[in-house]
This record gives structure tokens, C-alpha cells and sequence, in this order.
């Protein structure tokens, strides 16, 4: 891809991003897209096979957006347990920013339209969970003579899994539940736990 078209690209994508929050993605034509790009439709479909195909993308391109905002807290880290806990409040603040825009679109949406686009949702989810998964495994396994059991891949991918699942509880019962616990007192005894933990 030519830098005209990747920018061209970039286009359609924050202009779908723009039409989703306002109207929900089902509400979103090829027209639309077309008008808010002051492009035609038929230069749309040089790019995208279809409406679907330019969600799954919008949807690709927070998962990266994501993925690179809290992996650039962890490198900034210096240490195991700064880099785990950075790791947590990028995931809670990162989930917490496109949270109210994942909720704009799900009210716009009538019930038939969720369930069409419930598993182009779970392919994010599921992208998410594997780039965290990736950011994770990078810092346990490379925290400079810290971590005595950095060897072990298949633990390193459990405690991977296992802070993953746990900050996306914590954001839940913080954000959707309104636990009255501190994000960051959370996130630091979850750190510290695994921190000693890699130490054993």
C-alpha cells in the first residue's frame, strides 16, 4: 500500500470511528462513509470489500491503538513490579476511554443489530486478550535478574493470563459496579503479589 493510500485508509477509518459514535455501526452506509470522506462509494470499495470489512477494521485498529498505549507505560517502567503495575493502570484507563464509546454504539444498536455484531466484538476481545497477553509475557520474561522463573513459559503464560483477567475484573467492579475500592491501591497489591511470586 502506497503512503497515499494508507493515508486514505486512516481517513475511512476515523470517519467510520466519527459516524459509530454518532449513529451505531449498523446505522452506517457505504454513502455515509463516502460523503464524510468526500470520496465516491465505488473509491470506498478499493479498500474495503464491505461495511463489515470497515468495522473489523475500526475495530483492529483500537485493539492496536490499545495494545500500544499500555505497552508504552510498561517499557517506561524500570522494574518487574513497576512494569506489571503500569501494565494495570494502562489497561484501566485505556478500557475506561472507549468504554463510553463502545456504549454509544451498543445503545444506538437495535437487538438484531448486537447480535450481528456481537462476534466482530469478540474478535476484538479476543485480539486484546492476546496482544495484552504478548505485553505481558515480554515484561515478566525480560525484567532485568528479577524474575528466577522467567524460563518457564507456560507459567509466564498462566501469570500472563492471570493479571490480564484480574485487571479486567477490577475495571468491572470499579467502573460498572461502583466498588469503592482505589484503582491504584489495586493495582499495586496486584503488582507486588506477582512480583514476589516471580521472586520464589
Amino acid at each position: 500500500m502506497s503512503n497515499q493510500d494508507e493515508i486514505i485508509h486512516e481517513e475511512i477509518l476515523q470517519a467510520a470511528l466519527r459516524l459509530y459514535r454518532k449513529y451505531g455501526p449498523t446505522k452506517v452506509t457505504m454513502d455515509n462513509l463516502a460523503k464524510a470522506t468526500n470520496r465516491s462509494r465505488s473509491s470506498l470499495y478499493y479498500y474495503f470489500k464491505d461495511r463489515d470489512a470497515i468495522f473489523l477494521a475500526v475495530m483492529n485498529r483500537i485493539a492496536d491503538d490499545v495494545a500500544a498505549e499500555i505497552s508504552a507505560a510498561v517499557i517506561s517502567a524500570t522494574n518487574l513490579n513497576d512494569k506489571i503495575y503500569a501494565f494495570c493502570l494502562a489497561k484501566i484507563k485505556t478500557s475506561d476511554g472507549w468504554k463510553h464509546v463502545f456504549h454509544t454504539m451498543d445503545q444506538l444498536m437495535g437487538a438484531d443489530d448486537k447480535s450481528k455484531h456481537t462476534n466482530l466484538m469478540d474478535t476484538l476481545h479476543n485480539k486484546l486478550i492476546y496482544l495484552e497477553r504478548g505485553i505481558l509475557v515480554e515484561a515478566l520474561s525480560s525484567a532485568d535478574g528479577q524474575a528466577t522463573r522467567r524460563n518457564n513459559a507456560a507459567e509466564l503464560d498462566l501469570m500472563a493470563f492471570i493479571i490480564s483477567s484480574s485487571v479486567r475484573g477490577i475495571r468491572r467492579e470499579l467502573n460498572d459496579y461502583n466498588d469503592p475500592h482505589n484503582a491504584k491501591d489495586a493495582a499495586k497489591l496486584l503488582s507486588g503479589m506477582v512480583a514476589k511470586w516471580l521472586m520464589l
